[in-house]
Parts: C-alpha cells; sequence; structure tokens
C-alpha cells in the first residue's frame, strides 16, 4: 500500500507524507568483544601477568615490614634526640641494638646473633647492598662506640651522632637481605 499510495502521491505531483515513509533502520552496535583469538590469548596473559606482579608486590611489601619497623623505631630515636640533645648517650647506645634485631629479622639467627665487633662491622659492609656508604659510617659505632662508659659517649660531638643516624637509615632502607 505505502508503494502504491507513494507513486499515486508522486505521479499526483504531491510530496508523501511522514506517514507513509519507512523508518532508517540503524545497525546493530559493533562489539567489543574481540573476534580472533589472538585477542583473547592476550587478554588472558595480560591478567595473569597482573595477578602475578600484585602477588610479588604484596609479597615484598610483607617481607619488608622489619624495615618499615625498624625505620618507624629510628624516626621516634631520633625525634627524641632532635628534642634534647642531651639524649645523644640514649641514642649511641639504641642504634646498635636496633640494628641489630633489623638485621637477625633479615637474616638467620646463627649468622648474626654471635658476631660482635669488627667481625659485625664486616658483617654489615658485606650485606649493605647499596647502603655501603652508610655502613662504613657505622662501623665505629658497632666496633668501638658501643662498648664505651656513658662519660665516653658524651664526648661524641652532635654532628657525629647525626651522621650516625643517617647511617643506620640509610642501612636499614639499602641492605639486601638473605
Amino acid at each position: 500500500m505505502s508503494d502504491t499510495g507513494t507513486s499515486a502521491a508522486a505521479a499526483a505531483g504531491q510530496p508523501p507524507s511522514l506517514s507513509q515513509l519507512a523508518d532508517v533502520v540503524a545497525p546493530p552496535p559493533i562489539s567489543w568483544m574481540p573476534q580472533t583469538v589472538g585477542w583473547k590469548v592476550l587478554a588472558v596473559l595480560l591478567v595473569l601477568i597482573a595477578i602475578w606482579l600484585a602477588w610479588r608486590g604484596t609479597r615484598n611489601w610483607l617481607r619488608n615490614r622489619y624495615r618499615r619497623d625498624a625505620l618507624a623505631e629510628l624516626r621516634q630515636i631520633e625525634t627524641c634526640w632532635k628534642s634534647d640533645p642531651a639524649a645523644s648517650v640514649a641514642v649511641l647506645t639504641a642504634l646498635p641494638a636496633l640494628i641489630k634485631r633489623c638485621a637477625l629479622a633479615a637474616w638467620p639467627r646463627e649468622q648474626v646473633a654471635s658476631r660482635s665487633g669488627a667481625e659485625w662491622a664486616r658483617f654489615l659492609v658485606a650485606n649493605a647492598g647499596h647502603a655501603t656508604p652508610g655502613a662504613l659510617a657505622l662501623e665505629p659505632l658497632v666496633r668501638e662506640i658501643q662498648y664505651h662508659d656513658e662519660q665516653v659517649l658524651r664526648l661524641v660531638p652532635q654532628s657525629d651522632v647525626a651522621m650516625l643516624i643517617e647511617a643506620s637509615r640509610q642501612w636499614i632502607q639499602g641492605h639486601v637481605s638473605a
């Protein structure tokens, strides 16, 4: 009917009415799903890589918890020392213990617990990783300073105490654990 009505209206010279026109048919939307197997394989590989990276990052984050705890304790020691510079004796006795506890968390007890003096200093340097300058600065602390009495520790300059705090921070952050 529409064909005959349209042709009759066209033959009469009249334009067709809107009721006689057909709607424009839109094509179906294009699918975002990949059409080939290669894209699906690539998607699966990317998901597996993302899962592996998340697992590895979580494992490293959990493994380095002792570093975060040691750095938090070091910040407390430093804050205490900055608020009371006379507390340098407490700082000089606390730093070797902090470093030893940090090393005990990173290496087996048999490798760390019995070391002291020059042997302990060599261990710190040998396992310093990219914190070798910090480990070299810690050598006098772990070799000699920690064994002196309080009167001798009071004579250590404040600049040396600040340097030992920074060296401890470098070693805690940069050592290579077992």
